[in-house]
């Protein structure tokens, strides 16, 4: 699969042999999740259910980002305390995750929940020489830290003409902060640097570290976040515990547009998840997301879902006319194979599909290709997560 870090694709190797720890950068609990977030979670959701297809365990933590400006914002409009304002926008984005049959999760872990381990882990970067304190604030020195930029593949010049943070008390303006005094009205804690709040950066390695401890498999996340979200990541982790690399494998997923702009809340061009599973159903949106090049950004277009919904239907009758032939069938990693090597291929799904069509097409020809063809669409089912069978996956 394509490794950003490497620029190539990768073989895939666990560091530990029939299990796979991921992590995935979760959303902002402000708002509902639109087809946006879908097209990334869905991503991920296929890449775990194919690994678990090969009886890898794979443990997927995505982090809920609950420490944020516009969590306040969003509850004082909302006229309602800040932990129901995320426990109602969190619950329904659980929901909406269920509705689209993203059951590869073990854990949606709140980065609130994680404050202490942050402010443990800045305090260790102090002691390491590799932060500094500004009155009430903490920078990380990217300077300490020779490899930032690597996974961005950004020169020192490059960085320079993107500051992060401007504030004339930094030694770098590519230094970023590691814990904020924070503005009035911001969520903040108690830290040994007054009350403040945790950094952007830092709160997702705080939440990784508690469940994988220094290094893990794959994180993965839009690609939008490669610089200076994940850079970051890995200059505080890699810096702070010595053990390099953080992650194995950076799998990111392209973003989804809309008139060619990225689909979000703050530029009003977003479908709601909840709306679109009542109109399309979860089937044909999954095979409408996971068809496209998951490294590439898309335009979205409701006609093409709708189309999705047609062929969804039409793989289904067929299926449903092989099996009254020749039986169920059950997964198949060699009969199934044409699937299984587009797949394999830096997870082509799109490919795959075409494959699993192709196979159903044929499949009218004999019954041992009916038979092959059944085992195609069991074992496309529990890697797509798409129903093509009349009792489900």
């Amino acid at each position: 699969m394509f490794d950003t870090m490497k620029r190539r694709k990768v073989p895939f190797h666990s560091s530990t042999p029939g299990k796979v720890k991921m992590f995935v950068c979760g959303p902002t609990v402000q708002d509902y999740a639109h087809v946006g977030h879908a097209r990334t979670y869905l991503f991920y959701d296929m890449l775990a259910r194919y690994l678990s297809f090969f009886d890898n365990e794979v443990d997927l933590v995505i982090n809920i980002t609950d420490v944020d400006e516009g969590i306040v914002k969003g509850a004082r409009s909302a006229r309602v305390e800040v932990e129901g304002f995320v426990e109602k926008y969190l619950a329904a984005f659980i929901e909406d995750m269920e509705s689209l049959r993203i059951r590869s999760v073990r854990s949606y872990d709140r980065v609130s929940r994680h404050v202490p381990e942050v402010i443990r882990q800045v305090k260790g970067l102090l002691v390491n020489g590799n932060a500094y304190r500004v009155d009430r604030n903490v920078y990380f020195s990217v300077d300490t830290f020779p490899a930032f930029g690597s996974l961005s593949h950004l020169t020192p010049y490059q960085l320079s003409l993107r500051p992060l943070e401007i504030a004339k008390a930094k030694r770098n303006q590519t230094d970023f902060s590691l814990w904020r005094a924070g503005g009035e009205g911001e969520q903040k804690w108690d830290s040994p640097w007054g009350r403040g709040t945790p950094g952007w950066h830092i709160q997702d390695t705080a939440v990784s570290y508690e469940h994988f401890g220094a290094q893990y498999d794959i994180h993965g996340g839009a690609r939008e976040l490669v610089y200076p979200h994940h850079e970051a990541e890995i200059a505080q982790m890699e810096a702070l515990t010595g053990t390099r690399p953080m992650v194995r494998y950076w799998v990111h997923s392209g973003l989804l547009t809309q008139k060619s702009e990225k689909m979000s809340k703050s530029k009003g061009n977003t479908l709601w998840v909840r709306d679109a599973v009542k109109e399309f159903g979860p089937d044909a949106m999954r095979l409408y997301f996971l068809s496209m090049r998951h490294t590439s950004d898309v335009e979205f277009s409701e006609k093409a879902l709708r189309e999705w919904q047609t062929v969804h239907l039409e793989l289904r009758e067929r299926v449903g006319r092989l099996v009254r032939r020749v039986g169920q069938g059950k997964e198949s990693r060699v009969a199934s194979g044409a699937f299984l090597r587009s797949m394999d291929d830096d997870l082509a799904a799109g490919r795959a599909i075409r494959n699993l069509r192709a196979m159903l097409s044929m499949g009218e020809d004999s019954d041992r290709r009916a038979t092959e063809a059944v085992l195609t669409a069991r074992a496309a089912s529990a890697i797509l997560g798409v129903d093509f069978f009349e009792h489900g996956n």
